[in-house]
């Protein structure tokens, strides 16, 4: 329509100059009257001295008005279109309606293009908000400027990517970064702490740890080290106690460091060295510390994942409304980033699918979870006779969908569950 708008307008310009620049002159005018009307030259000759004041030029003038006075205009200049004009009217006036009515397929890819240009502006609008909610935490994590630079330069791709189709392909690389920088130890270094809470909660010395412990790793190491500064004052029943706690936490834990130090302290109990015994809780204090800053790390790397996976949906959606709107009549759809979908039909006509993808994630521990979509296109009419193709286009194969796990001991339900091993 915009096209139209300015067409229009220049096109009667154009034939307003063409008009001008075609109109006779008016001593042309003239001698065309002259010859017509048998004015022998009286109104030519008249208006080339209609400036002079000779003695005879009244007079001429005089005569040639009286004599073309009594003619009639009409034999001089007969009302009429000729040929060539009326052409280029008809055509001036078919190419304007053209103009106007009928499409313009730029208007289709120019809004296309715009459409495009905003979903990934606001992809990288959700990148943004996750890199400002991660800098608004109230602890910073250790891997805070490791997890901000991935995300500004997968931001950064995005934007400036020539279409959502290639902005997709930043967003799996960026993910895979930050699936690095978590410890995969870390669930079953937490689940090792809620078994050692448990255990102790049956304690009369271990039950403030335990509940030490159930708020967070670092209240419980530090609850750890209180009662290490204990053993000695503790009765030989108490410390028996324990010990048996101790060592059946040991035997339920996952991780390794944390197994050992937990041996170590049930056994020096058992035997009575309370020195050993405290140094042993001191070390488990220290692995609680450590793995609250992993707790920290993978909150942050939770929230990273969180706004790279909101704004893969905001380009998958824009890129799929591309694609509908490129393809026209029946095609075997290509899948595309790794992505599978094909359907296949019998019977007279043609047949279409739709694939579609599931995303599954399973948590494991205290960690985040992640899935793979995979896709099956749809398939096509059937009849009695004939033949007929189907198609179909299937999720994406990069996608994930990040499921979180229950909330650790101490943690809000609104902030993201730490990540599992490898997820």
């Amino acid at each position: 329509m915009r096209v139209a708008a300015f067409g229009v307008p220049v096109a009667f310009a154009a034939v307003a100059v063409a008009w001008a620049a075609a109109r006779p002159a008016p001593i042309s005018l003239m001698r065309t009257a002259d010859l017509r009307l048998g004015l022998k030259e009286r109104l030519s000759t008249a208006w080339e001295r209609r400036l002079d004041a000779g003695p005879m030029d009244g007079a001429l003038r005089r005569d040639a008005l009286e004599k073309a006075g009594r003619a009639k205009l009409a034999a001089a200049y007969p009302v009429g279109l000729q040929r060539g004009e009326m052409l280029l009217t008809i055509t001036v006036a078919v190419a304007a309606v053209a103009l106007v009515l009928l499409p313009n397929p730029m208007d289709q890819v120019l809004a296309q293009r715009r459409a495009d240009r905003h979903a990934q502006a606001q992809a990288a609008a959700t990148i943004a908000a996750a890199q400002k909610k991660i800098a608004a935490a109230s602890t910073p994590a250790p891997v805070d400027p490791q997890v901000q630079k991935i995300l500004q330069d997968a931001k950064a791709k995005i934007a400036a990517a020539p279409d959502p189709h290639a902005a997709l392909q930043n967003i799996t690389p960026a993910e895979q970064k930050l699936l690095q920088l978590s410890d995969p130890q870390t669930p079953a270094r937490a689940s090792a702490a809620q078994n050692l809470a448990n255990n102790l909660a049956a304690t009369n010395a271990g039950r403030t740890t335990s509940q030490a412990l159930t708020a967070s790793p670092a209240q419980g190491a530090q609850s750890l080290r209180d009662l290490a500064s204990q053993l000695q004052s503790l009765s030989p029943q108490d410390r028996a106690q324990l010990a048996s706690a101790l060592a059946a936490a040991a035997q339920q834990a996952k991780d390794p460091t944390m197994a050992a130090s937990l041996r170590q302290a049930s056994s020096a109990l058992a035997s009575g060295d309370t020195s050993a015994a405290a140094i042993a809780l001191n070390d488990l204090a220290g692995q609680l510390d450590s793995l609250q800053q992993q707790e920290s790390n993978d909150q942050q790397i939770a929230a990273a994942l969180n706004g790279l996976e909101a704004a893969r949906q905001q380009l998958a959606a824009q890129a799929d409304r591309d694609a509908a709107q490129s393809t026209t009549g029946t095609a075997s759809g290509s899948p595309r980033a790794g992505a599978g979908g094909s359907g296949s039909g019998s019977g007279s006509g043609t047949g279409t699918g739709n694939g579609n993808g599931n995303g599954n994630g399973n948590g494991n521990g205290n960690g985040t979870g992640s899935g793979s979509g995979t896709g099956n296109g749809g398939s096509g009419g059937q009849g009695n006779s004939g033949s007929g193709a189907g198609q179909g286009s299937a999720a994406q194969s990069t996608e994930r969908v990040y499921v979180p796990a229950a909330p650790l001991p101490g943690q809000s339900e609104n902030d993201p569950a730490p990540l599992g091993p490898g997820q």
